[in-house]
């Protein structure tokens, strides 16, 4: 297959193509909390996405190997950051196709939403997952399963956005939480209120009241989405709608740049999922072990549990007859 023309600000390893499914992967933070945390592991300072803090692997490859069992790479779009190409690059090859580098430091709401005009071109009827790539779920095939559920859900209810929430255990305020209402089916729920880094005495009465955390992991078709961010930001998807048709020709470089400049700076949890709890319905990842690796501290708990988790299956295994 030809390679896509290359752009300022996006790669294609192929052409886009219109398909039922794709996958956004969000890479674009500095991870400016963990800058210590990683100059001390690696001896120099990167992104924590791109870090083998687990295995041989870097949470950007987890995250996408993961992903591409229900999505391939030429439907899976990644967003980086401005300088992140040279710790990207050979990362994401064979993972992702499709690349989007931000020409600047935004949130993630005009990230996600530039990414979300690039589907609306391509392929407005699909179902698109959003996952963040620095977080650690496991075990892998299950959390998988549980993704695809989501995934059917969102193709079932075509106008709402699928949260994928985690049961919190302990009232940590800088995370999302998701508040519950009518269930619809087993497990799964319409949201009726998102509440996002709520204080501790707020997250205590979240969580007795059966508040999820959120994962920032969710689902919906394109047109979902894309009316998700108009009840919340209509200035942001106007100024949108005009790129849409750009995308692909020669103008599409300096219509990201016009985006990035003129944009109002959206928060997509903030300023998004927040103003519109009616448009989301929230399941939650059942057996599975979620953390936010957004401190150095969760880090390490993480990977203790583990090395012990380990160590006591190596002192069970059944010794083996000498004879």
């Amino acid at each position: 297959m030809p390679t896509a023309p290359e752009r300022l600000y996006r790669t294609s390893a192929t052409p886009a193509v219109e398909g039922a499914d794709w996958t956004i992967a969000l890479a674009g933070g500095n991870g400016m909390r963990l800058a210590d945390y990683v100059q001390q592991r690696f001896g120099q300072r990167m992104p924590k996405q791109y870090c083998r803090l687990l295995g041989n692997r870097s949470m950007l490859e987890h995250t996408l190997d993961r992903m591409n069992e229900l999505t391939p790479a030429a439907r899976t779009l990644t967003v980086i950051g401005t300088d992140h190409l040279p710790w990207a690059a050979e990362q994401l090859t064979g993972r992702s196709d499709q690349v989007f580098r931000q020409p600047s430091s935004r949130e993630t709401g005009t990230a996600l939403y530039v990414a979300f005009a690039m589907l609306q071109r391509w392929a407005p009827d699909a179902v698109v997952t959003v996952t963040p790539t620095d977080h650690f779920v496991a075990p892998a095939a299950r959390y998988i399963a549980e993704i695809a559920r989501a995934r059917a859900l969102a193709a079932a209810h075509r106008d709402k956005v699928v949260l994928v929430g985690a049961q919190p255990d302990e009232p940590d305020s800088e995370l999302g939480y998701v508040s519950l209402g009518e269930a619809l089916e087993r497990g799964v729920n319409q949201v009726s209120a998102f509440v996002e880094k709520p204080s501790s005495t707020e997250a205590d009465a979240l969580i007795a009241h059966g508040a999820l955390w959120n994962t920032m992991v969710c689902t919906g078709t394109v047109q979902a989405f894309w009316e998700l961010g108009r009840a919340g930001s209509p200035a942001l998807i106007d100024l949108l709608e005009n790129l849409v048709p750009l995308i692909d020709t020669d103008d599409e470089d300096a219509a990201i740049a016009a985006v990035y400049s003129l944009a109002p700076v959206i928060g997509f949890s903030r300023d998004i999922l927040e103003r519109s709890p009616e448009r989301l319905l929230a399941t939650r990842l059942e057996g599975i072990e979620w953390n936010d690796w957004g401190r150095a501290d969760r880090i390490e708990a993480t990977l203790l549990r583990r090395r012990a988790r380990a160590a006591k299956a190596v002192l069970h295994l059944p010794i083996a007859n000498a004879s």
